[in-house]
């Protein structure tokens, strides 16, 4: 008797694990006489990335707007006057056809070529691109000499894209376009579509960033050839999603991510019944970051070729079924890991009773429970509160100006006058700790700042990982975090013993100087803007070094920064080898660099 198939053999469950409870999840118990406006006092504040920035923006102005009518002729229109082709077919124009060629577009061009700035010059791309090889049809136009051979050439191009242009619906001009195979109507405001006036012809449509809710209007009714549906950046959310199962039937490429789609098993359950969809993007969905998603996937469409625009290879698929647990499709956890601080101003030597260290610390508004069962009932300007001063404080208010001058010279004068600082130590690298301020102890924050462990300076300094683990039942909170910057903090801190007693003279004479209990100061400040994670990928890595001129990390792309080792001695270099491995040893770079990782816990697919 053969062996069995893999339709007939026993699914295997996962060995158990200890999962939190969902449903008693601070991160999604909402009670019921919670203060209206909540999502949006959570929301406050939160220093979303650019693309997050421009798409809010883009949705806030359908909002205000949402009864205003474009249809597709009218933004076609306002297309075309943007563009340099406009004085090409404006009969108006005080210039031929030939003058427009020879004078005003090479002006044009090259203003700016030498003088747009960055922004500008994707401006006037996005301008220009409602089809391809533009200046060629130009060209013919003015060959012929004739403005009609360029407005008759456009109604046969193969390409056109009416994007931002604030459309609402189509009409019947789009059928005009006879040859159309590849539509762009991304950046509008769309929420329904009348196939009827969509060209038979078209092999690729994107709807990118439009307002698309519900699809079961006119899924079963696009062109039967389509091969391309791109409809990422919409409102689509898990109802009325099983309509996805009616999309063309030659289908290849489904483009969903960056929608509000929660419960991964019926969208997978609706593309399943897409019998040649080979490429899926479902990324940036809260469904996309659940334990069990990658895992999921790739066992319910064993066709799929790619996913998220990776490629799935043999290796990633299970070589088993496994059943995943409902709760891994419902939570993760997220964790954040410092793989290293390099090259750290070395801090003068403390005076004596005195513990130094340095430590990581860093806010996540999105996923802090502290600050979500605060502001259900107040207002995010209440989330730092200041307690009134004691009568018998002796130490200066610390919420006044003059606060971080007093604590820098009281110190910076304790430390000269013991003789400490010694003329090497006052160099560049360790100005910083001359700033260094008293801990505000009045300060009450309704926030949680989440701390590393603190470490003694070193050349290279590791940290234990990872520094903040959370378990996440609230997949929209953790979705819209990795849509958002991250700020990191180095901070360096000293912590002083009160005197013994007995030593009452001393203690007397100290009086006016007496320190606070802790003085710290921020050794840097980094931004890390966050990526929708990559189930191919544990973690997505940042790296930044004091080099860069700016508080903004890189990306690491695809590198693995987990791997680097450095050496403090000198590194030999073996002959032959052109380029070291990640992995191998390298020289300790001279200024201050740090390595963070931002990731999910993911069921591994193998």
């Amino acid at each position: 008797m053969g062996p069995k198939s893999k339709v007939e053999a026993v699914k295997k469950f996962a060995p158990p694990v200890v999962r939190p409870a969902i449903s008693q999840s601070s991160l999604v118990f909402v009670p019921r006489d919670v203060l209206e406006g909540f999502q949006e006092r959570v929301e406050t504040d939160i220093d979303w990335t650019v693309t997050e920035s421009s798409c809010r923006f883009h949705r806030a102005q359908y909002k205000r707007n949402d009864d205003a009518k474009v249809t597709f002729s009218q933004a076609l229109k306002n297309k075309i006057s943007r563009s340099i082709i406009s004085g090409f077919l404006n009969k108006d124009s005080g210039l031929t056809l030939q003058q427009n060629w020879e004078f005003l577009l090479p002006i044009t061009l090259w203003d700016t070529e030498n003088f747009a700035t960055d922004e500008g010059k994707i401006c006037f791309d996005n301008e220009n691109c409602v089809t391809d090889d533009l200046m060629k049809l130009i060209k013919n136009a003015v060959d012929a000499g004739d403005r009609n051979v360029l407005k008759n050439d456009l109604m046969t191009v193969n390409v056109l894209r009416v994007n931002g242009m604030q459309m609402t619906e189509l009409d019947e001009t789009l059928t005009r376009y006879k040859k159309l195979t590849t539509l762009n109507l991304c950046s509008n405001w769309l929420t329904e579509l009348n196939t009827t006036f969509i060209p038979q012809t078209l092999k690729a449509f994107e709807l990118h960033n439009n307002c698309i809710s519900d699809v079961s209007g006119f899924a079963d009714s696009l062109p039967f050839d389509l091969l391309y549906l791109g409809l990422s950046r919409n409102m689509l959310t898990t109802e009325n999603i099983d309509a996805l199962g009616h999309l063309p039937y030659n289908l290849t490429v489904l483009d969903l991510a960056d929608n509000d789609i929660y419960h991964l098993t019926p969208v997978l359950d609706a593309v399943s019944r897409l019998p040649n969809l080979c490429a899926l993007q479902l990324s940036g969905n809260p469904c996309a970051l659940c334990t069990g998603y990658a895992r999921t996937c790739l066992l319910k469409l064993s066709r799929l070729k790619w996913l998220d625009c990776r490629e799935v290879l043999d290796s990633d698929r299970p070589l088993e079924f496994t059943e995943v647990h409902p709760d891994d499709l419902r939570s993760t956890y997220f964790h954040f890991t410092v793989f290293r601080i390099v090259s750290c101003p070395q801090p003068p030597k403390a005076e004596k009773g005195a513990s130094t260290s340095f430590h990581i610390e860093l806010e996540l508004p999105l996923l802090d429970v502290v600050r979500r069962k605060f502001l259900m009932f107040r207002r995010p300007e209440s989330l730092v509160e200041l307690l009134p001063p004691p009568e018998d404080e002796e130490w200066p208010n610390t919420a006044g100006a003059s606060v971080p001058a007093i604590g820098s010279r009281v110190i910076s004068g304790k430390i000269q006058a013991s003789g400490i600082i010694q003329d090497e130590q006052s160099s560049h690298g360790s100005d910083i700790f001359n700033n260094m301020v008293p801990k505000n102890t009045r300060e009450i924050h309704n926030y949680t700042t989440f701390e590393s462990s603190k470490v003694q300076w070193n050349k290279l300094m590791n940290f234990n990982e990872p520094v903040v683990k959370i378990f996440c039942p609230d997949l929209v909170a953790l979705r819209d975090t990795f849509r958002s910057a991250i700020t990191i903090r180095l901070v360096y801190s000293i912590v002083y013993t009160p005197p013994k007693a007995g030593k009452a003279e001393k203690q007397k004479s100290l009086q006016t100087i007496k320190p606070p209990g802790e003085m710290r100061v921020i050794i840097a400040t980094i931004r890390c803007s966050l990526r929708a994670p990559d189930w191919s990928q544990q973690s997505q890595h940042f790296h930044w070094d004091e080099t860069l001129g700016t508080s903004d990390a890189i990306h690491w792309g695809d590198g693995d920064l987990a791997v680097l080792q450095y050496s403090q001695g000198p590194v030999k270099v073996t002959k032959g080898k052109v380029d070291a491995e990640m992995g191998s040893r390298q020289s300790m770079p001279e200024f201050l660099t740090c390595h963070f990782g931002f990731g999910i816990d993911t069921l591994r697919t193998t």
